[in-house]
């Protein structure tokens, strides 16, 4: 007899890490023998997605609002399951909602997904009812060891720590071992147009005469930022957005190497491990549990989460130039990916702890 699981997510947008990580969780975890019913509370994705998402789930429930009129709809879905018992209750985001939910499912476990930072400033947005949630749950999961540790001290429990899910990508062209030298670096950046992920400082950054034979390439959306915005900076190449695995092979194909300056509380994020699975170098500044994955001091390049504009600059010429000699080793990056991060890997974590642990 098959394995049931509902998966709860607060919200899931067209594009997006967290988006991404729930896509793949269905499809890996879901199976013959695992049924997934997903329900979330308020969606915004394509019909495409949702086709996608349907083929793969045993029963989809997307809500489109959030808010009171989304309580009362998420209460509704809720009494149509209450028949159902599930073998695990899997929950990701923040939001009050959380614990409202888990008082409704019938479950025999409830593993909660906590995916960002749990710092001081990712701690000021927990609600109390939040804060319940974490407490409650079976089994709570942070997605780095720094997260975990600080989460732990803060909430007096244990936390587990497994990584949200990633796609594994291959290139054209081969991106193992040194980096090959090149007149033209192309550094990117793709993912959310927010100002915590640095994007004026990219900006600022391609007018600099030391970095004016280095392209600065962007790839996502935004309200912050329009196409007129990056007009100014004619060293900035803005791509929009893309969907799918081919649009991110495509950015990926792109670049030598992905730039994070983030302010932002990040768990662990997902557009570094998606690099590193192809052996693409990274600059990120030390932000929530990436520490966790800086493991090759050239390809894999840490600034401080306080750094300010000439610590970034510096950091960021120093990786060009280091790119345009071809002084870069990537060789451990795909080898790093593929024991710790893969698809079979999570798949085989992901089950032990909802069914089996």
């Amino acid at each position: 007899m098959s394995k049931r699981i509902l998966v709860y997510s607060t919200q899931l947008l067209e594009t997006g890490g967290i988006e991404s990580h729930i896509n793949e969780f269905c499809l890996n975890v879901g199976g013959k023998e695992v049924e997934i019913d997903l329900l979330v509370w308020a969606s915004s994705v394509t019909e495409e997605t949702k086709t996608r998402l349907t083929r793969v789930c045993n029963k989809l429930f997307l809500g489109r609002k959030g808010g009171i009129t989304g309580i009362v709809w998420l209460i509704l879905v809720l009494l149509r399951l209450s028949g159902h018992k599930y073998d695990a209750l899997y929950t990701n985001g923040q939001g009050n909602s959380i614990y409202l939910l888990s008082l409704l499912v019938r479950r025999n476990k409830w593993v909660h997904h906590h995916h960002t930072s749990g710092d001081k400033a990712d701690q000021s947005t927990w609600t109390k009812w939040y804060r319940k949630a974490m407490q409650k749950a079976d089994i709570l999961i942070a997605c780095a060891h720094k997260n975990a540790d600080r989460m732990s001290m803060v909430l007096g429990r244990k936390i587990d720590v497994i990584t949200c899910f990633s796609r594994k990508v291959d290139l054209l062209l081969p991106s193992i071992g040194k980096s090959k030298k090149s007149d033209k670096i192309r550094l990117g950046y793709f993912g959310r147009l927010i100002p915590e992920k640095g994007i004026e400082h990219l900006c600022a950054l391609s007018k600099e005469p030391e970095l004016l034979d280095t392209e600065f390439h962007i790839w996502g959306i935004g309200e912050s930022y329009s196409e007129e915005f990056f007009l100014e900076f004619p060293n900035v190449f803005y791509h929009g957005a893309f969907y799918g695995e081919e649009g991110l092979r495509g950015a990926l194909q792109t670049i030598h190497a992905y730039l994070l300056i983030s302010t932002h509380p990040e768990g662990l994020p997902i557009s570094l491990l998606e690099t590193m699975s192809c052996g693409i170098p990274w600059l990120a500044t030390d932000q929530g549990g990436i520490s966790d994955i800086a493991i090759a001091p050239g390809a894999t390049r840490l600034l401080s989460a306080d750094s300010g504009y000439w610590e970034i600059k510096k950091a960021v010429f120093e990786l060009s130039r280091d790119l345009k000699n071809g002084e870069i080793d990537t060789e451990n990056l795909k080898r790093f990916y593929d024991t710790n991060f893969s698809q079979f890997v999570l798949t085989k974590r992901w089950l032990s702890c909802l069914l089996y642990e």
